[in-house]
């Protein structure tokens, strides 16, 4: 198997993790969250989205966060934003990064927004005119439903390659493609990373993970063998909130400390330490009152379990 030497990890938790979450959090509870983040070693977190208050109340407090977040220490502070006035207010909070947003499935997009892929790109275009041109603001461009969706079955490749050429027509120098519906597989997976890296060998190629069926970890796995730069994850595999018919599958985000397990067993460097991690995770599980689905952080790192058991007496079956 070859992996590549560094991955870059994008943590979305106090983003995507608690705009999926029933109850609302204090500023203060987020930017404590983001602190704790941000001291093990991640280099980029989405911290909020700069949507109507009325459709998401949790990000209700988008300006007030992004004016308490704290000194960067080297850390990078994205939000994602859904239309040009997100654009706008994001911009006047003194963002430097922003998430836009297509979606490759014309039936989700119309249940969604009310529009079709089409405008969907329009809306796009303008958004990315309201930009200042110096460089400033890095952009990167997300594409939902970019594989499967649950309404149309399987995405059209091609489709997803439009939204890419469109993109990447428009300057932008990154993307974000998401497994939305958390049940894609690898091999699919796979084909469409090489797919878009043939097509835009200068495109950063990032990878937003969710995990309704198991095969997040094997996706990721998938994703850096295909030359994938960036993998996105969740704190605790909280998020992935999108509605889906039934609406009671759990397909949350792959665990961000199981992302940055599988890249330590794999010898691909992080930057981020995963005993820091692991039990930040513990730490913000009980501070949110969630429960985790990261299996790092019920079973531990090796390190931790050699740790307990220098410490541990020995106890017979």
């Amino acid at each position: 198997m070859r992996f590549p030497s560094t991955i870059e990890i994008v943590e979305v938790g106090p983003r995507d993790g608690l705009q999926s979450l029933p109850k609302s959090f204090s500023t203060e509870t987020k930017l404590e969250m983001i602190r704790e983040l941000g001291e093990t070693g991640l280099s980029r977190i989405e911290v909020t989205s700069f949507v109507r208050p009325s459709i998401v109340p949790q990000l209700a407090d988008a300006e007030s966060l992004w004016s308490g977040l704290p000194p960067t220490g080297g850390v990078r502070f994205r939000a994602l934003v859904a239309n040009r006035r997100g654009v706008e207010r994001a911009t006047a909070a003194g963002a430097t990064e922003l998430v836009l947003l297509a979606t490759a499935s014309e039936t989700y997009v119309k249940l969604n927004q009310n529009m079709s892929v089409d405008e969907n790109l329009e809306e796009i275009r303008s958004m990315v005119q309201l930009v200042d041109t110096d460089g400033s603001m890095h952009l990167v461009g997300a594409v939902a439903m970019a594989m499967f969706c649950a309404y149309e079955g399987s995405i059209d490749p091609a489709g997803t390659l439009r939204i890419v050429d469109t993109y990447c027509s428009l300057g932008v120098k990154e993307l974000s493609v998401a497994t939305s519906t958390g049940v894609d597989g690898p091999g699919e997976l796979y084909r469409l990373c090489s797919m878009i890296l043939d097509r835009h060998p200068e495109i950063k190629l990032g990878i937003h993970l969710h995990n309704a069926n198991g095969m997040g970890l094997a996706n990721a796995m998938a994703a850096m063998q295909a030359g994938a730069q960036v993998l996105e994850g969740s704190i605790c595999g909280i998020g992935g909130g999108i509605r889906l018919p039934g609406g009671d599958q759990d397909h949350g985000n792959v665990p961000t400390e199981d992302l940055i397990n599988l890249c330590f067993e794999l010898g691909v460097e992080t930057g981020v330490n995963l005993d820091a991690i692991v039990e930040a995770s513990r730490r913000i599980s009980r501070e949110l009152g969630v429960s985790s689905k990261s299996f790092s952080g019920a079973g531990g790192t090796k390190s931790q379990l050699v740790d307990r058991a220098r410490v541990e007496p020995w106890k017979e079956l």
